[in-house]
């Protein structure tokens, strides 16, 4: 009679068998399985993290500056701009921020964003009443005659090596002055010291 092959001889549990090393078959899918629902939620816990740490900073910004501040990320593709974190201490200035970071930005139509990504520099309106800047897209155009925006300074965030990551702006409402050099800079330190996390976050 032929003597089984030692990599699938009986274990003492039925339907599992053993390998020459002594593992069963079932205890490779267990950790398997086990190594997998660990991943998701190490990956899950890290986005969660990453995304709450992001939202705090961008809080920060928002009361150090008075100002509404907004968040984006580019696309694991790089053809748009994704909604990350964003906020202003007024609760309706804050909804609506909401309702205008609920769209992710197409950067082939980017609009006010297109100097910040295609230049990789910063970028600044001022939109007195009534106005819109020549490079707002249809939609911007649409917010900017809905909502009391006065003001926008927009710069990209960096890599280390400048790769574009995303963007992040200062918005001014109803206050019609547009934003100095000094308030930029304070953006640009924004974008630097948030850049190493917003590298850490995937999104689709």
């Amino acid at each position: 009679m032929t003597s089984p092959h030692p990599s699938a001889l009986p274990s003492q549990r039925e339907g599992e068998y053993v390998r020459a090393d002594g593992e069963t078959w079932g205890a490779r899918v267990r950790t398997t399985a086990a190594q997998q629902w660990l991943t998701g939620k190490l990956q899950t816990t890290r986005e969660v993290g990453l995304r709450a740490v992001l939202q705090e900073s961008v809080e920060h910004l928002s009361l150090a500056t008075a100002e509404a501040v907004t968040l984006r990320r580019t696309s694991a593709d790089g053809q748009r701009l994704v909604p990350l974190a964003w906020y202003h201490p007024d609760p309706e200035t804050r909804k609506a921020i909401g309702e205008i970071m609920s769209h992710t930005t197409d950067l082939a139509d980017a609009g006010l964003w297109g100097p910040v990504v295609e230049g990789l520099r910063p970028a600044r309106w001022h939109v007195p009443p009534g106005s819109s800047p020549a490079e707002a897209s249809h939609e911007q155009a649409g917010w900017l005659h809905r909502f009391p925006l006065r003001a926008v300074v927009g710069a990209p965030v960096l890599s280390p090596t400048g790769v574009l990551l995303g963007g992040a702006a200062l918005l001014r409402f109803g206050r019609d002055s547009p934003f100095s050099d000094d308030e930029q800079a304070v953006l640009v330190r924004f974008t630097e010291r948030v850049a190493d996390l917003v590298e850490l976050l995937e999104v689709p």
